[in-house]
């Protein structure tokens, strides 16, 4: 994909005539019938796990095509057409199952100037570009969906999977037990929640970065906070476990080891450089009831659960709308790949019976 240290030159004609005539138009002839079943996967040929779960569908019988999330920042011609949709020139509307790796979102593009990341000249153009590159894919996403089309998961759910504090409310609806939450810009208020829980953590609102653990440097910076709320949280002890389900099929529940403990395992280069070990957990009825009822309330077909598990306590802490799971799925032998490909087929099938 196009990074934000890529030139907006040639997209700026474009830009001033809101995009003028289409490269490579559309194809107008009505839209074949394939005998043989196919799905679609929003995420590049060459991420592993799409190509895993492509391997799946596969086996089901079902062909994949998929559609790069760098389509449109390449110039590759995606169309439209009176609510028909056409990638790289070809009809696409026979698709009626879909997984979705990831769906394109806007970014501020920047550069880096004496260890800053600073806005470039011509930054406004390039992120209206990539805001209008992300709004094709919602909107083609959200067609899908009103068309009754088989997506794991749907936009609507991947957008609000975004919204941690969402997360907690369903949770805590639920009856799940999760972390005590204090989410605030106020100093103050931060400062008595430190002083009324002692071993308080934080991270943003919508991610993007890992977790941070509110010592004395960070109670001495409380005043940047005030730009934007940040959640502060009871740091919950105990061990780091990862529960994948799909649909009502609990698929793996694991316990993530490294061989330092890590505030946040992501953070951890053994964990990201995929030397961690897995050891396999199971998880009491009524924690498995909460997971699958946090998924329901989330809009969840495909959920990557955290949870902290130590002694008697399992503390819910979020859900992922497209969780990482390879190493484990390669490790363990858990058939997370092929539990995706089925719902997605599955679907699909019934979707093109109707």
């Amino acid at each position: 994909m196009a990074g934000p240290f890529a030139s907006s030159s040639r997209h700026l004609p474009s830009w001033r005539f809101i995009f003028g005539a289409a490269r490579g138009g559309p194809c107008t002839g009505p839209i074949p019938r394939e005998s043989a079943l196919r799905i679609g996967i929003f995420g590049g040929a060459s991420d592993v796990q799409c190509k895993a779960v492509a391997r799946e569908a596969a086996a089901l019988g079902a062909d994949t095509l998929f559609i790069e999330p760098d389509a449109l920042d390449r110039g590759l011609p995606l169309s439209m057409l009176d609510g028909q949709s056409y990638y790289l020139g070809e009809p696409v509307d026979d698709l009626r199952g879909f997984y979705l790796r990831s769906i394109p979102a806007p970014y501020v593009p920047s550069l880096e100037h004496e260890g800053e990341f600073v806005l470039y000249e011509d930054w406004f153009t390039t992120f209206m570009h990539t805001r209008e590159r992300a709004s094709y894919f919602v909107a083609w996403l959200l067609q899908l969906a009103h068309r009754g089309v088989t997506l794991v998961n749907g936009p609507h759910a991947a957008s609000v999977m975004q919204y941690k504090p969402f997360q907690l409310h369903a949770l805590r609806s639920l009856g799940a037990r999760v972390p005590r939450t204090l989410i605030s810009n106020d100093p103050a208020a931060i400062r008595a929640f430190h002083a009324s829980v002692k071993d308080v953590i934080y991270k943003p609102i919508m991610g993007g970065a890992v977790t941070r653990v509110l010592d004395d440097e960070a109670l001495e910076r409380l005043e940047d906070v005030t730009a934007s709320p940040v959640i502060f949280q009871e740091r919950a002890p105990g061990d780091d476990l990862r529960v994948m389900l799909v649909g009502d099929e609990l698929v793996s529940c694991v316990a993530i080891e490294t061989p330092e403990q890590h505030l946040d395992f992501r953070a951890d280069p053994i964990y990201s450089g995929g030397g961690a070990s897995y050891r396999e957990v199971r998880l009491p009825e009524s924690v498995q009831r909460f997971c699958r009822e946090a998924a329901r309330a989330c809009g969840l077909t495909f959920a990557g659960i955290d949870i902290k598990h130590q002694g008697d306590a399992w503390v819910f802490l979020e859900l992922n709308s497209s969780p990482i799971y390879l190493d484990v799925e390669l490790k363990l032998g858990h058939p997370i790949s092929r539990a995706i490909a089925r719902s997605v087929v599955e679907g699909a099938r019934a979707v093109r019976s109707r």
